[in-house]
């Protein structure tokens, strides 16, 4: 009986552990993912666990711009490509500042390159 106990509690730390230490997305107002790595995920989910290493985030922008009860402009973006490398302590966050879009860390600053389809294929072809 104690084993079985002292094999949950142990499977229960692992278990607690390495969800603790996974690197975690969050996606800021107006912002939504439709791929990690290439797999599709949720548009409305506000938030994606990441495995450490090398991350293509796929996103895109959403905005409703309102000047007046009879007039408002809603545009969303293109997709666009957030290519960064993750580690499994960070929360990381996509936020619009300005007119330009970046990638922050809890941990520090984040080297990320954020590319609009055209960019990625030029990027890509460039290689």
């Amino acid at each position: 009986m104690r084993t079985k106990t002292l094999l949950a509690t142990a499977a229960t730390a692992l278990l607690l552990s390495t969800g603790v230490s996974a690197a975690q997305l969050q996606l800021g107002d107006g912002f939504f993912a439709t791929a990690v790595n290439g797999n599709e995920v949720s548009v409305t989910a506000d938030s994606h666990k990441l495995t450490s290493g090398k991350q293509v985030v796929t996103v895109r922008y959403e905005e409703n711009i309102i000047h007046s009860s009879e007039r408002n402009d809603y545009t969303v973006t293109g997709p666009m490509y957030v290519v960064f490398d993750a580690n499994d302590s960070a929360n990381y966050q996509i936020v619009k500042n300005g007119d330009k879009f970046q990638l922050t860390s809890s941990s520090g600053s984040v080297n990320a390159k954020i590319y609009n389809g055209e960019q990625a294929v030029h990027n890509s072809l460039s290689m």
